[in-house]
């Protein structure tokens, strides 16, 4: 797996998220990365926590693992035939670039609010956080045969289960996740996106959603939105 950030403005587009509704809110980003989405949102006046199980590294070994992503990640891009041959990788890795400077800076000035931890267990309590955002990690790496990213199954239909589980868990509100759909050509929704819709608790339903994100990808890139329809 990639420790590979994306910028606040990135998060925004592909969570469908404007910021302005949920001042004031307690939000959880989870895996939060090596991006500046936690930074853009305190500024914006949510109360942010991030959780990944790279926080637990010291400052200067995050950074160098996050600087070896971006240049391995930024190589498979310019091979892979998942990408379009009209998307400009030169901006989109400047961003990457530009989001690990504001996180880390951040960090350092707010490390209360970064937190290490790892679905699918979380030291967090029920219904903590009105909003829940895990972006590149659900669906992402699911095993190569079912859509994903990984070469392994260690992420497979019933680890989806049990994050998700643990998503809702601490969620009062919503939860919302990208992708839901295959790494592909063309990608499409997730085959994991049914089954695990048809499994939720009483009380939340389920929508897909078009963004406006754009990483190059041919066919549908939809964003999975869970909202909570009965109060916990």
């Amino acid at each position: 797996m990639v420790f590979f950030g994306r910028s606040g403005a990135e998060a925004c587009r592909f969570f469908n998220l404007n910021l302005v509704d949920w001042q004031g809110a307690r939000l959880l980003d989870c895996p939060g990365g090596p991006g500046s989405f936690a930074a853009l949102a305190r500024r914006a006046g949510l109360d942010v926590l991030a959780i990944d199980p790279l926080y637990e590294l010291p400052p200067e070994e995050l950074e160098r693992r996050c600087r070896e992503d971006i240049h391995f990640t930024m190589e498979r891009l310019r091979q892979s035939p998942t990408v379009r041959a009209d998307f400009e990788l030169g901006p989109y890795q400047q961003a990457k670039l530009d989001a690990l400077e504001l996180f880390l800076s951040d960090r350092q000035a707010h490390p209360e609010t970064y937190q290490a931890g790892a679905l699918p267990e979380l030291a967090l309590e029920d219904n903590s956080f009105d909003l829940v955002l895990s972006g590149h990690l659900l669906f992402a790496y699911a095993p190569l045969a079912d859509g994903g990213l990984h070469e392994f199954d260690c992420f497979d239909l019933a680890w989806h289960r049990r994050a998700l589980a643990e998503l809702l868990r601490v969620c009062r509100r919503e939860v919302r996740i990208y992708p839901a759909h295959s790494i592909t050509v063309p990608a499409r929704v997730h085959p994991y996106v049914d089954p695990l819709i048809a499994a939720l608790p009483p009380g939340w339903e389920a929508s897909l959603e078009s963004t406006t994100y754009d990483q190059g990808a041919v066919g549908e890139t939809p964003m999975l939105r869970l909202c909570r329809v009965a109060e916990p």
